[in-house]
């Protein structure tokens, strides 16, 4: 019985061995399986092929899948509803790499005076540096220095100094001191300022629950957002090389499709700070009216309902978000707020402007002072006494008004980056370094990308180790969000979720934002900047056509300067401002595809006369070339009006008016090609008359 089973099972071998032979040498070659390998993302497009064109309908599939691999390398954004185009930020025609802008140094004495900190007393030292072997101060004896306390005022219009007293070798600050201005006197000529500097000081802060502090330090996250005014990220690469490299480190996700949301700085931050547009706020209260920011609630006021400590500081306090042509707050916005400190050092030192702003204040670039202080936060409540911290540290000095600034910022901002690191910001904190648009105005306007690097800003959000173990799909969706559409106000709704992650039972979201998602949740890939409550004028997913320039286009650029010197007219300005007319039509375009309510959108710019400023404006035209729709905040002033408009006040204006000088000779007479049917929103339709 063994051996007859034996003898089968070998006739059987032999038998499948034999057909195994005859099929591989079949014609004399081994045959080879010539169909595809079919992928998981490809089997929807075979199932319905038969046997005998699949390769082929496999091969195309392939070839339409790298095509679209292709061209979406080309594009920042590349969805059925919008499409950015890749901008090279290297290419030459931009901005001539030979011509860079000069350093400029700041005082060029020795630091006299040097901050100490007593971690066991919890307060700072102002120390002087006896040792100093400069010249200028050979005979320290010869020296009279004395300090001026830096006081608040009652709301964000001014702040004070006290009087002035005497400093000693050792100078201990008391807690209560936002800051102080020292200046020496050479002794034998009081009148002779040797030396003037200021110090700001982040306060150790009374009443605070240790105890609770202490857990909430060790579970959660700080959140530390620096910004850079007229950023794109096109220009960030460009220009501050140093620090783009420092964020392509690893837990640094770049967001390429985040689209501002509004013309200027304030619409942005609010977007981010508030999670509402101007427009909306304006339903509740004048932003003009003193108190109207009071009522607002920012991203600090969550966090300092969470058990967190809250900071704001910006540079160029003249101009900055809140304050200009603005009221500001009337009651400290933050725990550590620093604008009453840099009201009074800008109006007290000497200040050198460069690029157009004050960039050096006293001894001290403008931009220095906010970051020392950002790192003062950092040492005192991340490394040594952990707290949780949210705050806000935005400079505009180098970059608001210059297409190269960022090259000023750049070193000195990416050695505050390394500093802050070795005082382990990055091992604890979320970090977020962004911009609320591109340039606005100036020669990188002038260049066929201007209109992507001016809707553009720069992104980057940073998760520290301990965290993206924590919430691997916050890392997942961030790095999905790259290439897909975002704004401000999924950005305001990701810092959100890192609360709603600590204390899940409080509701924060007190409205609801239509098509606004979290940025740290997968945001949808078919976005368009509707769907993403981005403006029409703000969306950089348009495509647009150079038209010929006709009469009708003419006829519409006309229109749009009758809605400006209209606009004048309304805020009562016409005796102030000279009336604007229009020189020349630079350019029309057309978008790709028009919008789905039936009307055409033209893109002009022009030249107005008499004050050569240059514009770039949406119009919106129905499909019988009649009715027209001119958007007051679709008007981009593309060239700088410098001082032109000294004699206003509002931001809109400034844009527009060419405030008269005693020899105008304008008129006050109207255009009457064009007629006014409906006023609303900032959106007037006119009749446009052949």
């Amino acid at each position: 019985m063994i051996r007859y089973n034996a003898n089968r099972v070998v006739v059987i071998c032999a038998i499948i061995f034999l057909l195994i032979f005859i099929f591989v040498n079949q014609n004399g070659e081994p045959k080879t399986d010539t169909t595809p390998q079919i992928s998981k993302s490809e089997t929807a497009y075979v199932q319905a092929t038969t046997l005998a064109d699949l390769p082929k309908t496999i091969n195309e599939t392939r070839q339409k899948k790298t095509r679209r691999e292709k061209v979406a390398e080309k594009f920042f954004v590349f969805s059925p509803k919008c499409k950015i185009p890749y901008v090279d930020p290297f290419t030459y025609e931009i901005l001539d790499p030979s011509e860079q802008v000069p350093h400029l140094t700041c005082g060029g004495d020795p630091d006299l005076f040097s901050v100490l900190y007593d971690r066991k007393k919890r307060h700072y030292i102002l120390h002087l540096n006896e040792e100093i072997s400069d010249p200028l101060y050979s005979n320290i004896t010869e020296l009279y220095c004395v300090y001026r306390q830096t006081v608040p005022g009652t709301d964000d219009t001014f702040a004070m100094t006290y009087a002035s007293k005497p400093l000693t070798e050792n100078f201990i600050v008391p807690r209560d001191f936002l800051g102080l201005v020292v200046q020496c006197y050479d002794v034998n000529n009081l009148s002779r300022v040797v030396h003037a500097d200021a110090f700001s000081f982040a306060q150790y802060p009374d009443h605070r629950n240790e105890t609770n502090d202490d857990w909430r330090g060790a579970h959660y996250p700080s959140v530390f957002l620096f910004g850079i005014d007229s950023m794109s990220r096109m220009n960030f690469r460009r220009t501050m090389p140093l620090t783009s490299e420092f964020t392509r480190q690893q837990g640094w996700y770049e967001m390429e499709g985040y689209n501002k949301v509004g013309d200027n700085t304030l619409p942005n931050l609010l977007a981010v700070l508030t999670g509402r547009s101007t427009s909306e706020w304006s339903r509740k209260c004048n932003l003009k009216s003193p108190g109207c920011f009071d009522f607002i609630t920012y991203l600090w006021d969550y966090f300092r309902s969470a058990g967190y400590m809250t900071a704001y500081a910006e540079d160029l306090p003249s101009i900055s978000t809140f304050n200009y042509l603005k009221a500001g707050f009337r009651k400290k916005p933050v725990d550590f707020y620093l604008r009453p400190f840099l009201v009074i050092i800008e109006s007290v030192l000497k200040t050198v402007v460069w690029l157009d702003q004050k960039y050096c204040v006293g001894r001290r670039t403008s931009f220095s002072y906010v970051f020392d202080y950002a790192k003062q936060l950092i040492q005192r409540f991340v490394k040594e006494t952990p707290k949780p911290l949210f705050g806000l540290f935005w400079t505009s000095s180098c970059t608001h008004d210059h297409p190269k600034g960022g090259e000023l910022l750049d070193e000195r901002f990416v050695n505050y980056l390394e500093q802050f690191k070795n005082y382990g910001l990055f091992d604890k904190a979320i970090v977020i370094l962004f911009s609320d648009h591109g340039l606005r105005f100036g020669e990188l306007t002038e260049h066929p990308s201007g209109f992507l690097e001016e809707r553009l800003p720069m992104l980057h959000i940073y998760l520290p180790p301990w965290y993206r173990r924590r919430f691997p799909q916050v890392a997942r969706a961030l790095q999905l969000n790259r290439n897909r559409l975002t704004s401000g106000f999924d950005l305001h709704m990701g810092i959100i979720t890192i609360l709603e992650q600590i204390r899940p039972r409080i509701n924060y979201s007190i409205w609801s934002c239509e098509g606004c998602r979290s940025i740290f949740e997968v945001v949808p890939s078919d976005r368009g900047c509707d769907d993403a409550k981005i403006p029409y004028h703000s969306c950089a997913c348009n495509s647009y056509v150079p038209v010929p320039i006709s009469d009708i286009v003419q006829r519409l650029a006309t229109a749009v300067v009758q809605r400006m010197n209209e606009f004048l007219t309304q805020l009562d300005l016409n005796f102030e401002c000279g009336k604007l007319y229009l020189r020349k039509v630079l350019s029309a375009k057309l978008p790709v595809h028009l919008d789905g309510v039936g009307m055409g959108i033209y893109q002009l710019e022009f030249i107005t006369s008499p004050n050569g400023g240059k514009f770039r404006s949406f119009v919106r035209m129905d499909d019988t070339s009649k009715l027209i729709e001119i958007e007051l905040e679709g008007i981009s002033r593309l060239n700088s009006y410098r001082n032109e408009s000294y004699c206003v006040k509002d931001a809109m204006a400034k844009k527009i008016c060419a405030c008269r000088d005693k020899n105008w000779q304008g008129s006050l007479i109207d255009d009457q090609n064009t007629k006014i049917e409906k006023t609303s929103d900032g959106v007037v339709v006119y009749n446009v008359n052949d």
